[in-house]
């Protein structure tokens, strides 16, 4: 009689090892810093060999970003999720709606604040640390908000007043409730305050679009 076979359900033993390392490295950059983490701490910690770390990531450099961007992604919405932005105002309105909520949410992620709090502490002595927290964080956000301004505006905008139109809208969001996150000032927002929050912020931000866009 032939044996049964069963078959493991679930994601690869290489995707899972790889999470492992990536939640590792957060706890421990959160902990200890970046700059103070190794890739052998890091292997250690997740139980894995050094090579199998890098056989995920080339470097701490790359792991540090993969941390950024997966706790990104955990709160970043999809372009399918984002089809119902088109050239009316009220398309966009809904658009924003749905990114500022997002974007409120992972700002008010303990780890997220966490992360922020080191960043601003390492940035003196290790710049590298807060580049690529940047270009992997904010900067992905304004680059990706932007071009929902400039998709609104069937290209009328130009990148230069798209991004400034997002950078104004990260800004409007924050307010200075992310300020106050940072210095342990603010508990984390309720569902309603976010809402309310980004309400308000949106109406704002269409108010600059629609002075943005070129006279007809």
């Amino acid at each position: 009689m032939a044996k049964s076979v069963t078959k493991s359900v679930g994601r690869p033993k290489s995707e899972e090892k790889r999470q492992l390392i990536l939640d590792a490295a957060v706890d421990l950059f959160l902990n200890q810093g970046v700059s103070a983490t190794s890739m052998d701490a890091i292997a250690k910690a997740s139980g894995v060999s050094k090579q199998t770390v890098y056989s995920h990531f080339a470097s701490k450099d790359d792991l540090y970003t993969a941390a950024i961007e997966s706790k990104c992604q955990q709160y970043w919405l999809a372009p399918r999720d984002l089809d119902c932005c088109t050239g009316e105002s009220e398309g966009l309105r809904h658009t924003l709606e749905l990114v500022g909520v997002q974007l409120l949410k992972l700002l008010s992620d303990q780890q997220v604040i966490s992360m922020f709090r080191i960043v601003i502490s390492e940035a003196k002595n290790a710049p590298e640390v807060a580049r690529l927290f940047y270009q992997a964080g904010p900067r992905k956000s304004v680059e990706d908000i932007a071009l929902l301004f400039h998709n609104a505006s069937k290209g009328s905008l130009t990148r230069e007043d798209s991004i400034s139109l997002a950078v104004q809208f990260l800004n409007l969001l924050k307010g200075d409730f992310h300020l106050r996150s940072l210095f342990g000032l603010d508990e984390t927002l309720t569902d309603s305050q976010i809402k309310k929050k980004v309400a308000v912020s949106v109406n704002s931000i269409l108010v600059l679009y629609e002075l943005a866009l070129p006279l007809a």
